[in-house]
């Protein structure tokens, strides 16, 4: 149980941060239309095979190294989901 979600945690995070990227390019590609999103939709793209690399290897004998890649870059996006988070709640006053 812990172990599936040492592993499905970071691969949420990850794939939500590819939905809002996809989003976003979408958007884009719908309101401008000359936009350059050449690096956007390639790191899209290298995420995409990253999750699909995570999920590779947890369904090998090597899960753990699966759940390791989940992590690494899930714990920024967490942390920056974190403290959109706390700006949206504790709504600081920036003058």
């Amino acid at each position: 149980m812990l172990k599936s979600l040492l592993f499905y945690i970071p691969t949420g995070a990850n794939i939500i941060a590819i939905l809002i990227a996809i989003y976003f390019l979408i958007t884009d590609a719908m309101w401008y239309n000359n936009s350059r999103n050449g690096p956007l939709l390639l790191v899209t793209f290298l995420m995409c095979c990253w999750v699909g690399l995570c999920f590779y290897l947890k369904s090998t004998p090597a899960s753990v190294a699966g759940a390791i890649l989940a992590w690494i870059p899930a714990v920024p996006l967490i942390l920056y989901g974190v403290m959109i988070l706390m700006f949206m709640i504790l709504k600081p006053d920036m003058k």
